[in-house]
Formats: C-alpha cells, structure tokens, sequence
C-alpha cells in the first residue's frame, strides 16, 4: 500500500537524521536524553498519519446508509478530535442525517465504537485506572507527561463517572465474568470473610462537633450542623487460604468489596453472597470462616451471610487483646510493671493455651477482688466490661484451637483495606463526597486492589460495543 510506504519512508528519513544528529554532536548524556525526546516526538508524527489514513480507509463510501431502520443520506464532513496514544488525530468524518431532520449519525465513528466518545479506549482505560488512585487533576497531569496529548481533568472526571456507573448498573454481569475468568484461587481451602467499617466525609450536613469556639468571630452562624457529614463506609474482604509446612495460615487470594455508607451495610452484605455463593456450592471447602472485630453491629449483619450457618465465628485477636490491655491498665495502673507482666502473660495464654479466655476472666475476677477498687469507680467498670465483652464472645476467642486448625486469628486484611481501598482515596484532605460519586470511584478501585482489573475492563468495553 502506498500509505504504508510512504509512513515507512517518513520514519527511515526522520531516524537517519536522528542518528546522523547524534553523530555529529556526540553521545552525552544531555545528547541521549535529546535523542529520546526527538525519537518520540517523530513516533508521534507518524502513528497520528498512521492511525488517521487507516481509520479512514474503513469511511463510509456510499451516500445512504441505514439506521435504526431509516435511511440517511450523506450531509457533509464534521471533523472530530480524538486523543490516542499517538497524539490528537482530526478525523474528517462523513455526516449523513434523514430528509425530516433529527438526529444524524456518523458510521465511522459506530464501526470504531467511538459514537460520544473524545479518546481512544487504551486512552479511556488509563484514565479509569489512574482515576481508581489519583483525582483528575492528578490523572492530567501524569497522563499529560505520558502522552503526546493528554485529556483534560472535566474529560478524566466524565471516564470515572461512566465507568464507574457501569460497575454499579451491571454488577451480576461484571460478577459472572470475574468468577468465569479470575476465580479466587483453588490451591486453598479455608474461605475468610470479613468486614468493617470506615468513616468519609460527605457531602451533606452533619452535627458540629468539638469544643466550643471561644474566639469571636468563629461560627457566627450560631448552628449546629456542617457542611460535612462524617458516615462510616463499609468495607468486605473475601479470601482464600492454605497453610505452609508448619501449619500457619497463607492468604492466597483476596477480592475487596466496598460501599459508601449505607443502612446496616446491606448491599454490601448482598455483594458478599453473590461472591461466596458460588464458592459454597461448587467447592469443597475444609473451612468456611467469619473474622472481625467485636461491635454487636457487625455480628448482627453477619446473620444475614449465606454463609453464617456453616461459618467458624473467630473473633479478631488483637481487638481481644486491646480490651485485655484496657483491663490491665484498670487494675494496676498505666506503664505499670506489674501491669506489663500480667497483659503479656494473659495475652500469651489467650493465643496458646485452651481456654485462655476462660482463664484471662478469672484472673481479672481474682485481681478485681484483691485489689478491691471501689464499686462503680471507673476502673472497676472498665474490668468489668472487659470481662463481660469476653463473656460474650468465649465461642469466637478459642484462638489455640483456631491456630492448631491452620486459621488466622486477626482481621488485619480488612483493616488494611479500610485503608488502601477507602481512606488512600476517599479521605484526602479537604474532600467530600456524594454518595454516588464516592461509589463510582470504589467501585474501579476494588478491582484495581484485587488484581482483575482486565477483566472488568473488558466486561466494560464489550457492554460498551453491545449498546
């Protein structure tokens, strides 16, 4: 083709003189670097040619065409800018519009699958992925020292909005792909499922908190609410284990959920069952178990798992422990020595021994009886809320015989990705959020943490081609 002759002549002379540049100037570092940047410029300059005479080879030759049943005829050229890896491309395409009017359509732009659409899809997924991490203004100014030509931070923000959007409205279609194309990994046979929540900023009122300003001038308003609510998102991970020679416990594979705030975490809950469902079903699974820390609320949501009946309920280790701490503190003092010792003996016992938690309540008990703090002072309702949260909780803190089945015992994965998928993104300083645009954002960013990227994307662009 004469084309593809005439971009391979362009590239042969633009590097003759690139090299014969290099030659006569010399091999510096300052020289290499040049060369880098003269290099790319020249790909630019031909990929923007290249992509523009071969996307036009597939124009529209006849002048009527059909769509949605009616005939169009041709009206004229209409050019359009597109951003693409090379560089901007303007694309003349050919306009055809019915007789009466209305809307017209362009043919190119429907066999390209860019209707609506100002960049390239490799161009439109960096600015998803890259919007699952940084905010818009950031995603500009990265992909602007990537690209020969950047989208702007309003066109970044539109790609967040419409993909994210999808993940919400095609949720059962984006499932069924992960679970035919990335399942969570067979090598193990303990599923963990936890979950807990973490507070955002929303952009909703909310009651004013804190001390009271004493300067003049200070909430003047005289009101008590703000323009931020603060509300707890909620957060799940799903993941398999296997354990090593010794018999400890190995995360193999995670899947992270997560959901803006949200009544008792209800969908949250929801998208956890549509995970593990599957997995309860069709695979032979050696122990199904439930891992989180102590609210009442959280094991009250937990009742509504398909997997609740079934589940081993482990409570988290280290909330455990920082309640024994609490109790150590009340009875010998804070930084106290004796303190000390009895928090790491009682810890010890609490992880290793059978029926440590047993044993820690009857040593606050003997302690609460030799020490004799006075009745209803603070430190002996602390002991005593501590002894009543083990109390309640003896069935999930057998946390030896856990260990010796090849469990994990602390939910700091979940804790973790309070963190990495909600608090890294969401709560930067001075954000605040609607409640759909928070969730369009976590909705690309659990699938950028839990490594399925491409498959949700591709999800995302055939959806796309089908509409």
């Amino acid at each position: 083709m004469r084309m593809i002759d005439d971009v391979v002549r362009q590239f042969r002379n633009g590097l003759t003189d690139l090299v014969q540049g290099l030659d006569d100037t010399g091999f510096t570092p300052h020289t290499f670097v040049g060369f880098i940047g003269d290099l790319k410029a020249l790909i630019s300059e031909i990929g923007v040619r290249a992509f523009t005479e071969t996307v036009l080879r597939h124009e529209e030759a006849s002048d009527i065409v059909e769509s949605g049943g009616q005939l169009h005829r041709y009206k004229m050229d209409s050019e359009k800018e597109w951003i693409t890896p090379f560089g901007l491309a303007v694309i003349p395409r050919r306009y055809f519009q019915h007789d009466r009017g209305g809307e017209g359509v362009v043919p190119l732009d429907v066999r390209c699958g860019m209707v609506d659409r100002p960049m390239t899809p490799d161009v439109e997924e960096l600015c998803a992925f890259s919007g699952a991490h940084l905010v818009p203004r950031e995603v500009e100014t990265l992909l602007g020292k990537l690209l020969p030509h950047g989208p702007s931070a309003t066109s970044i923000q539109h790609v967040i909005q419409h993909v994210g959007a999808f993940a919400e409205q095609a949720e059962d279609d984006v499932e069924e792909a992960l679970r035919k194309k990335t399942p969570l990994s067979t090598k193990g046979d303990v599923l963990v499922q936890s979950w807990d929540g973490v507070t955002v900023p929303l952009r909703e009122a909310g009651n004013k908190t804190g001390r009271k300003p004493e300067r003049p001038g200070v909430r003047e308003d005289n009101t008590d609410t703000t323009p931020t609510a603060w509300k707890e998102a909620g957060v799940a991970t799903i993941s398999i284990y296997s354990q090593d020679e010794e018999g400890k416990p190995v995360r193999l594979d995670t899947r992270y959920l997560a959901r803006m705030p949200e009544a008792g975490m209800a969908r949250l809950l929801e998208q956890q069952n549509s995970v593990v469902s599957p997995l309860l079903r069709n695979r032979a699974l050696r122990r199904i178990v439930l891992l989180c820390d102590g609210k009442h609320a959280i094991w009250t949501a937990a009742e509504k798992l398909e997997s609740y009946p079934m589940a081993t309920l482990i409570l988290d280790f280290f909330h455990a422990t920082e309640h024994l701490s609490k109790a150590a503190e009340a009875l010998f003092g804070k930084k106290s020595v004796p303190g000390k010792r009895w928090y790491n003996k009682n810890r010890e016992r609490l992880r290793d021994v059978v029926g440590g938690a047993e044993s820690a309540i009857r040593s606050m008990l003997y302690y609460l009886g030799k020490l004799k703090p006075r009745k209803g002072s603070e430190r002996y309702k602390t002991v005593m809320r501590v002894i009543g949260y083990f109390r309640r909780n003896l069935s999930k803190m057998a946390y030896a015989e856990f260990r010796g089945q090849g469990l994990p015992i602390g939910s700091g994965p979940v804790e973790a990705a309070c963190k990495t998928v909600v608090g890294a993104r969401i709560k930067r300083s001075g954000m605040r959020w609607s409640r759909e645009g928070g969730q369009q954002v976590l909705n690309l960013r659990i699938h950028v943490l839990s490594k399925r990227w491409d498959v949700f994307w591709n999800t995302y662009f055939d959806a796309r081609q089908a509409a």
